[in-house]
């Protein structure tokens, strides 16, 4: 653990740039960038937790920066650090004094508008922290060196610490340097350098002893003052972070496992980082991606002139967190992004979480010295305001002065939880639209170089977004598996640099493990998760300074590793604790709707809200945490990566046991915190179709998750708000039931509760058709068998978007995927197999009209459709008007004919069975055309791109696309119907248009809403 890892450790930047306008100082203007990549320095590459960084730019006067220090200086136990950027300044009496916006140089006043070094060390002395660290970038700044007192130092003003230290970049009648149009300040230039790049003569470990030995000898021989150092109580042996350029010693031959390595100094450093990313900290032990990231950076320098992000794709375990944290942010601060200037470019790296606006906010509040509560707020009034708002920052590091060919890069990595994880729809669009509009540049030269890395199964949650198509569609990045030698260097490198000596053979079973035991051979691209927590385990079973062929099989290798430790960590438990280890871990699993299972990052004390003994919840959380199991960083837990999910078989087990339950907690969790954070507002509440079945998954005491208290409350205040709703329309129904019977309307009393009171009033149980399929165990629902994209069997499995809706139907109606049958129905047996109960539901695509509806009942429509014709690409007809007098094939039943015949009389139609019997004879030139609704057509046109095409659309969206069911049960048809509007709203509805029913210039149209009267 680093020194500013560290619980209880603050980190305190000042830096003072610009100055009012009766102030004689000149400005500063690397006080900008010095302050924003000295803090993502130290969060990056040395560990510091964000929220334990403070940055205070341009104080306005003595008062304010007093008090920051003051403030810091009361709230650190453990190390505190205090770093100064600007003007220093001596009175007459010898005093040093560190300016703000409002110092003026004159003698009589600096003790008025500067802060005395005095008055920061009086509040040093009463601070609680057990060590202090004081870095002055400032001129003069060596009259600090005695730390709390002179240059010859007072043993007492250390009484109250464990140990002091003070850097100095100057010496006591020395100016500290600035480059003129340099990003950074001479001296904190080249500590962020040294953190960044390392030191090749320098040690493994960066100290502060270690640090000032570097800047001693670099800044002299670059032309700039002497720095100068005091400490005590050794902490100038405080470890700030690896260092990246260390090389050890070459290792001696590698002995026989029979002859172990005997060393006092064996190393305790494992360079593998396990199931969790590399990271910029760990960019010292990450190898095997130079061609990647040499392409990446290539890619990134292309892309000056483009206006849409950088799209990076691949699997869940390729590697693009890593590929990003420890590749390419380590490959910009290098220089090796072939732009000039580049290497001193700020970048921000960061993933969207629950609140991706505030996430960007925030952190780009680090770099511009503003209120990350108010630029969200602006963000979310224009998207917009963060092109300005980087703009600003990019002048303010180069001094106001016009720039041209500087960027931000902004990294979004695991961009999927902008789908998976914010429930805020519109938050969700106004995060996109930001970073859009950033990459874009609105017409002027873009401010920054967007990049998004997403997992592969989410590429289709993108194109709803319309700013984001062009980023799709321009050739994204795949990351794709390492080949046999990469994979040999990102194991056998990391180990050489830590001094570890790998056992003759191991490398090798290792890569045959991997299946890329020959040189061009690829490995599964979703194993490297594994792969580094099988080499983490290893060392754990290691024999001095060696890895073993014996600690690698006793880890359990590549595939058994991680269900080796997790089963190991949970046989550990008790029954209480498994339990709970059970109900946290699959609070943060998101299970996917058409995508794999991910992981959910949860808050902390969200995580801790349920029913669980939150002191055994925290020992259990502990030990999956020491496991590496679960990461748990800035008061959010999330396990360490979905490869856990694949790779231990219970945890797989526990998912798919409980899959809808899953669903059904994770819905509710996205509805509770929506309801609570719009101010508890009742139009968020579940309706009764909904609610019903919540209910019935929260009252079972067998769930292994429960609501927590406010998801409880969020139930119970939707309960009282439908009994309220009840209330309210029962008495009008009794009236409207007594008056219509004595009149003997008995239709019309049915056709009234069944087709216009609220969904709220009915449950599950309220429908004879579920409880029948219930007692069953299966619920059978009739699709076509014929229709591609819409519904189409192949080797016993259904697919298509009718599937896909009906699995989400039948999900809603407390069914799981195996409890469905899917059964192939025709045109002509689909109310007569209702009728006799064969089957639950037809889910078809066809247009329910009057007549139709006479014989079943009917929820919907999920789709409005028109009529066109589908004709061979050969065919040189242009419009409709051109098939008078040809032939047309319509299907049996289809509206089709009578309303084309109205517009085009002399067309000679002719019917067949079903819509693929028409295009057959298309195909075999037996008929000149098809006619039908577009979005059919269109799924044979995506099955024959090269030989259909579709005429423009003839009529208008009449036709209504419905799931039909038997006449008599109302509660289905509302709850089926409440259904499908959900289907629509969570996205699914265009995901799964785009997927098997979108062809080339026929675009996804918005579902209709769903009603549940028979239209008249």
């Amino acid at each position: 653990m680093t020194m500013l890892s560290a619980p209880g450790t603050r980190v305190l930047l000042i830096g003072t740039g610009a100055h009012s306008a009766d102030s004689d100082l000149p400005p500063v203007p690397a006080v900008v960038g010095t302050l924003a990549d000295l803090g993502q320095v130290l969060v990056e590459r040395c560990g510091l937790a964000e929220e334990n960084l403070r940055v205070v730019r341009d104080p306005a006067n003595p008062t304010e920066l007093g008090i920051a220090v003051a403030q810091e200086a009361e709230r650190t136990e453990g190390v505190l650090w205090v770093y100064y950027v600007g003007h220093g300044l001596v009175n007459p009496a010898g005093e040093l004094y560190l300016a703000t916006a409002a110092t003026d140089s004159r003698p009589g006043w600096v003790g008025y508008t500067a802060l005395a070094y005095s008055a920061i060390r009086g509040s040093l002395l009463q601070s609680p922290a057990r060590s202090i660290v004081v870095v002055l970038d400032c001129c003069f700044s060596g009259h600090a060196v005695g730390f709390l007192g002179d240059a010859e130092g007072h043993g007492v003003d250390l009484a109250r610490v464990h140990g002091g230290y003070v850097l100095a970049a100057a010496a006591r009648d020395e100016l500290a340097l600035a480059t003129p149009g340099a990003p950074h300040t001479a001296f904190t230039g080249e500590l962020i350098r040294l953190l960044t790049e390392g030191d090749p003569e320098g040690p493994q470990q960066l100290t502060l002893r270690q640090v000032y030995r570097y800047l001693n000898r670099t800044l002299p021989a670059r032309g700039f003052p002497r720095p100068r150092h005091h400490a005590s109580a050794r902490i100038d042996d405080l470890v700030l972070c690896p260092n990246p350029a260390y090389r050890p010693t070459p290792l001696s031959p590698v002995l026989p496992v029979s002859t172990p390595v005997t060393d006092d100094a064996a190393p305790q450093t494992c360079p593998y980082p396990g199931l969790a990313a590399f990271g910029p900290g760990q960019a010292q032990w990450f190898f095997g991606r130079d061609r990647l990231t040499a392409e990446l950076a290539e890619r990134l320098a292309g892309r000056m002139d483009a206006t849409d992000p950088l799209v990076i794709v691949g699997p869940s375990g390729s590697g693009k967190s890593s590929l990003l944290g420890a590749g390419l942010l380590t490959a910009l601060g290098k220089g090796d992004m072939p732009v000039p200037g580049s290497k001193t470019w700020p970048h921000l790296l960061l993933t969207p979480t629950e609140h991706p606006l505030a996430e960007l906010a925030t952190r780009l509040a680090r770099l511009t010295g503003t209120s990350g509560g108010s630029l969200r707020e602006e963000l979310a009034d224009d998207p917009r305001r963060l092109l300005v708002a980087i703009r600003e920052m990019l002048q303010a590091r180069a001094g106001q002065a016009a720039i041209t060919g500087s960027r931000l890069v902004l990294v979004v990595d695991q961009f999927e939880e902008t789908f998976t994880q914010c429930a805020d729809v519109q938050q969700r669009k106004v995060f996109i639209s930001a970073l859009c509009a950033a990459a874009c540049g609105d017409g002027a030269e873009p401010p920054a170089l967007v990049v998004l890395s997403m997992h592969s199964d989410f590429q289709d949650h993108c194109v709803d977004f319309p700013e984001l198509r062009p980023a799709l569609n321009n050739t994204p990045l795949f990351i794709g598996p390492m080949t046999a030698s990469e994979l040999r260097e990102a194991i056998e490198q990391p180990a050489q640099l830590t001094g570890l000596a790998l056992q003759p053979g191991l490398v090798d079973i290792v890569l045959r493990d991997l299946g890329a035991d020959r040189a061009a051979q690829y490995h599964d691209p979703e194993a490297l998760p594994l792969l580094s927590h099988a080499l983490r385990a290893t060392f754990q079973h290691r024999e001095d300074r060696m890895l073993t062929v014996a600690g690698y099989v006793a880890a359990g290798g590549i595939r058994n590793a991680v269900e080796t430790t997790a089963e190991a960590t949970y046989g550990a438990f008790n029954s209480t604790e498994q339990q709970i280890a059970r109900s946290l871990l699959l609070r943060l699993v998101y299970v996917g709707e058409g995508t794999q299972d991910t992981r959910h990052r949860a808050s902390h004390i969200r995580l801790f809200q349920g029913p669980e003994d939150p002191d055994a919840a925290a020992s259990v959380l502990e030990n999956l945490v020491r496991a590496g199991l679960v990461a748990y960083e800035k008061d959010t837990v999330e396990i360490t990566h979905e490869a856990l999910l694949r790779a231990w078989p219970r945890l797989r087990e526990w998912i798919d046991s409980d899959r809808p339950g899953l669903r059904i907690y994770q819905q509710l969790a996205k509805a509770t915190d929506a309801w609570n954070r719009q101010g508890r507002n009742p139009a968020k509440l579940y309706r009764a179709s909904r609610l019903s079945l919540v209910r019935d998954w929260a009252s079972d005491p067998n769930r292994p998750i429960h609501p927590t208290p406010l998801e409880r409350e969020f139930l119970n205040t939707s309960i009282h708000a439908v009994r309220r709703r009840r209330r309210l329309v029962g008495l009008p129904v009794v009236a409207a039931c007594f008056l219509l019977l004595l009149t003997g309307i008995t239709r019309v009393v049915y056709d009234y509760l069944s087709g216009d009171t609220d969904a709220s009033t009915y449950s599950l149980s309220d429908s004879p058709t579920l409880r029948s399929a219930k007692k069953q165990g299966m619920l059978h629902i009739g699709i076509a068998a014929d229709k591609p994209g819409w519904s189409e069997f192949s080797a016993g499995k259904a697919k298509g978007f009718d599937v896909d809706l009906a699995l989400y139907i039948a999900k809603s109606l407390s069914f799981t995927r195996s409890e469905v049958r899917f059964v192939p129905v025709g045109r002509m047996s689909r109310a007569a197999t209702l009728a006799t109960g064969q089957i639950d539901l037809v889910i078809d695509s066809y247009s329910m009209t009057t007549q139709r509806e006479s014989k079943v009942d009917f929820a919907g429509p999920y789709y409005l459709d028109g009529q066109t014709f589908l004709v061979r690409d050969e065919n040189e007809t242009k419009s409709a008007t051109d098939l008078n007098g040809k032939i047309v094939c319509t299907a049996g039943e289809s509206i089709s004919e009578g309303r084309l015949l109205d517009l085009f009389p002399k067309i000679n139609f002719e019917e067949r069975a079903g819509i693929d019997e028409c295009v057959e004879d298309l195909l075999d030139n037996n008929s000149d055309a098809v006619a039908g609704g577009s979005a059919i057509l269109s799924g044979f046109v995506r099955s024959n791109p090269k030989e259909l095409r579709i005429l423009e659309t003839v009529f208008e969206p009449v036709d209504r696309y419905g799931v039909a069911m038997r006449i008599g049960d109302p509660a289905l048809r509302h709850i089926v119907c409440d259904s499908i509007k959900d289907y629509a709203n969570s996205g699914n509805w265009q995901s799964s248009y785009r997927k098997y029913l979108a062809s080339p210039g026929f675009d996804s149209p918005n579902p209709p809403n769903c009603e549940t009267r028979p239209q008249e």
